[in-house]
């Protein structure tokens, strides 16, 4: 069976004819060796007959055949077989370097690059939520992304396709502040907003539908940020507000377990470790409370405008995660152990990054832990300057400190040496309002990041 129609088959057969008509002379056929005199037209009458051509068709008017078509037919083809060859061996590379992940196990890849990973200066992935992003936040498993605006809708993007929302949902009557996702033991994803309309709503993801399950209702003002995590089998929610209070709810049957004031003016980002949380506020302080009682244990002081993000950088406690992800500030202490972490770290207004160390409470059996007066407040260990405008969002990748901020920047930190390894400035064209990655339990090499231009740029290796 001929591999070609009948007709692109006779062009061919024309381009061959008219190829050699037109490369080949008399001479040319009479030298060559074991031949004697051979008449041109003799030959060009026989290779037709072989053809199946008409050779009075190689000079129809109508029709003409272009002597060049075969030259150029040939270079394409040698064009795509170079790149089938590339396309193959890269396939075959991508195949055994991904058989050598799943022999190696996370711990071996993360101990090779994906903890050290940066990402490059542009992104792979642009896609347009169509108002001011407040929040995103990567799926703890899956290629999804949510994004928060502040029209109040709630968005999950496929990454792979991300041309329009798997799920859109008008999540509250006001903008979303912020979201936060986990994955439950039954593999469940939930999503947990919070809102300028004083509420906080619990989303479970099903397949690609977005159930909302809790209305928590409390806070008096502003919800600015949530938190959501896992305390034995129970899920507990965080937030704080600009009513200058922090609540933990249940989210099995949305009871508000706590509610306490930690600061003097608006609450405007927590952190949560165990029992223990960690909040900044407008009034410049970053503080250390223990939920469960509501008594605070100890702040930090120094800056001075209000504090946007407070991150805990959690201790490392596993002898088989990679000596690139290690620094000074999530080493394994056992004085810490029952703390969890000894180093938190601050963005503010005043264009700063602060890294802390706690002071350790003291822990006294069968009761709450109590401050210790002689060490009341953190020990500042570090300031990083770079940024030339408010700093808005953190977010640790092993060795590595994520920033952004108005000045429409991403920079990249590495913690063991107080330096700036990358700036991401030709990204975002308004303040950069938040930003995620993976953090040291997984190996994805990949960051999403929101804008006030409504744009979320993905960053992939």
């Amino acid at each position: 069976m001929s591999l070609l129609p009948n007709d692109q088959r006779q062009l061919l057969h024309k381009c061959l004819l008219k190829y050699v008509r037109n490369h080949s002379s008399k001479s040319e056929l009479d030298s060559l060796p074991g031949t004697e005199k051979i008449d041109e037209n003799v030959v060009m009458r026989t290779l037709a007959m072989w053809l199946d051509v008409d050779l009075e068709s190689l000079d129809d008017k109508e029709k003409p055949v272009d002597a060049s078509l075969l030259p150029r037919k040939w270079n394409s083809i040698v064009r795509l077989q170079r790149r089938i060859i590339e396309l193959e061996k890269q396939i075959q590379e991508l195949t055994q370097e991904n058989e050598t992940l799943m022999n190696e196990g996370p711990v071996s890849l993360a101990s090779k690059s994906s903890l050290t990973w940066v990402p490059r200066d542009q992104s792979k992935i642009n896609i347009n939520c169509g108002a001011s992003v407040s929040s995103v936040k990567l799926h703890p498993e899956l290629p999804l992304l949510f994004a928060a605006t502040d029209s109040g809708k709630l968005l999950c993007y496929d990454i792979m396709n991300s041309s329009m929302p798997t799920v859109s949902v008008q999540a509250h009557m006001r903008g979303i502040t912020s979201i936060d996702v986990i994955m439950s033991e039954k593999t469940e994803c939930f999503v947990v907003t919070s809102s300028k309309d004083l509420y906080c709503k619990v989303f479970r993801l099903v397949e690609s539908e977005l159930q909302p399950i809790r209305s928590l209702a409390g806070h008096e003002h502003v919800v600015s940020q949530v938190r959501i995590w896992k305390q034995g089998s129970d899920t507990l929610v965080a937030t704080c507000s600009r009513d200058l209070t922090c609540k933990v709810w249940d989210v099995s049957n949305g009871w508000c377990l706590t509610s306490f004031q930690p600061h003097s003016e608006w609450v405007r980002s927590l952190d949560v470790m165990g029992d223990y949380i960690v909040t900044g506020s407008n009034d410049c302080t970053v503080r250390l409370s223990h939920w469960q009682s509501g008594r605070g244990l100890s702040n930090g002081i120094g800056h001075t405008f209000p504090i946007e993000r407070v991150k805990i950088i959690p201790m490392l406690q596993s002898d088989s995660v990679a000596d690139e992800v290690r620094t000074v500030y999530n080493t394994y202490d056992e004085a810490y152990v029952n703390l969890g972490f000894s180093h938190v770290v601050t963005a503010s207004r005043d264009n700063t990054i602060r890294i802390w160390q706690v002071p350790l409470p003291k822990f006294v059996a069968h009761r709450p832990p109590q401050p210790d007066q002689t060490r009341q407040h953190f020990s500042l260990v570090t300031i990083l300057k770079g940024h030339t405008s408010w700093v808005r969002d953190l977010c640790i990748r092993g060795n590595y400190l994520l920033s952004c901020g108005d000045d429409r920047t991403i920079r990249v930190w590495n913690l063991s040496t107080g330096e700036i390894a990358r700036v991401i400035s030709s990204s975002h064209d308004g303040f950069v309002n938040c930003i995620h990655t993976d953090g040291n339990g997984l190996i994805r090499q990949i960051m999403a990041s929101g804008c006030a231009d409504g744009k979320v740029r993905v960053f992939i290796k």
